[in-house]
């Protein structure tokens, strides 16, 4: 066999190699969605505080998540229906801890957040699905500075 057929031959045996390997991991993941198992996760996520809504039917739930050293931590809320037990997650993320965020039911179907500087949000969103309506209050924190008009005559 020539050297030219015996590196052909190498290349299809390693691409097959690395193929199979692809495959059997994707393979893997999808079994474990389909049966519902979590693998283990690079990052952890601490909970915070639990909110009742007025009516306790759902559960406003903040935490924090720290991916190592190269990311910072972020916020986040999540809503679950108590009912149900299914978890409504993403409607609101900040960069960094939840220092001095307000979190607050202001009706059974109305949660509001507040007290945190407008900069570090990272993610607002709205889920239908969840039956909660989700706003951003404004506070010291979020106010932004507006220029004032020069006095005197126009330039």
């Amino acid at each position: 066999m020539s050297v030219v057929a015996k590196v052909k031959k190498s290349a299809w045996n390693l691409g097959a190699i690395l193929f199979f390997i692809w495959f059997g991991f994707k393979a893997i993941g999808y079994g474990m969605d389909i049966l519902g198992i979590e693998g283990p996760s690079l990052c952890s996520y601490t909970d915070v505080a639990e909110f009742a809504s007025p009516n306790g039917k759902k559960i406003a739930k903040l935490g924090y998540s720290d991916c190592g050293a190269t990311t910072n931590w972020q916020t986040g809320v999540s809503i679950v229906d108590v009912k149900s037990g299914i978890e409504y997650n993403g409607f609101f993320g900040l960069d960094g801890k939840p220092e001095n965020l307000k979190v607050q039911w202001t009706s059974d179907k109305e949660l509001t957040f507040s007290d945190f500087p407008v900069d570090k949000l990272l993610w607002f969103n709205q889920d239908y699905m969840s039956g909660v309506k989700v706003k951003v209050e404004a506070s010291m924190a979020n106010n932004q500075i507006h220029p004032t008009p020069k006095s005197g005559a126009a330039d």
